[in-house]
């Protein structure tokens, strides 16, 4: 199944994206892989970077999926994660891995000593119609906006980040 996966430092519409990954990214997937495992049940935020760029690794080499670290840019062409599979963020308030599904009203946090899944029969939109229409308004949890929906260029959250198909860069 192509799922994609977005990760966070923070949540709301100020969080800091850390990257994505393609294919099988489902959290029961990533558990199985060590540094995804890492990465899900981490407890202070170095911990939780540094499992997380393992991953991005590892998903390559071990040939699992795609990887799009943050220098690589917005893999997607949708201007946020609101449409992606999953999204995990690790919020330093709370020192906590907590996750989401794509449209998701709310964030699940995960028990570092017990990880698993979350069931996604409360996470995800509860009127389909009206996300599919607006994928990034309320009820779905705040984040932040990569990539103007009207012209695909960065917004302030992503003009750091490089265009992955366009070698040459782009105005900005």
């Amino acid at each position: 199944m192509s799922t994609k996966t977005d990760f966070y430092v923070g949540r709301g519409h100020e969080a800091e994206w850390l990257g994505s990954l393609q294919w099988e990214c489902d959290p029961e997937n990533l558990l199985r892989v060590p540094p995804g495992r890492l990465a899900l049940t981490a407890t202070d935020e170095p911990t939780y970077r540094a499992a997380v760029a393992d991953l991005f690794i590892t998903w390559e080499t071990e040939e699992i999926g795609a990887a799009y670290p943050r220098r690589t840019g917005w893999p997607w062409p949708w201007p946020t994660s609101h449409v992606s599979s999953w999204i995990v963020t690790f919020d330093p308030a709370d020192n906590d891995v907590f996750v989401t599904v794509g449209g998701g009203v709310r964030w699940e946090r995960l028990d570092p000593r017990n990880p698993c899944e979350p069931c996604t029969d409360d996470l995800g939109p509860p009127d389909i119609e009206a996300w599919l229409r607006a994928p990034a308004e309320p009820p779905s949890v705040p984040l932040p906006l990569m990539r103007h929906p009207g012209t695909g260029l960065p917004t302030a959250a992503g003009r750091s980040l490089t265009n992955p198909h366009d070698p040459q860069g782009e105005d900005r």
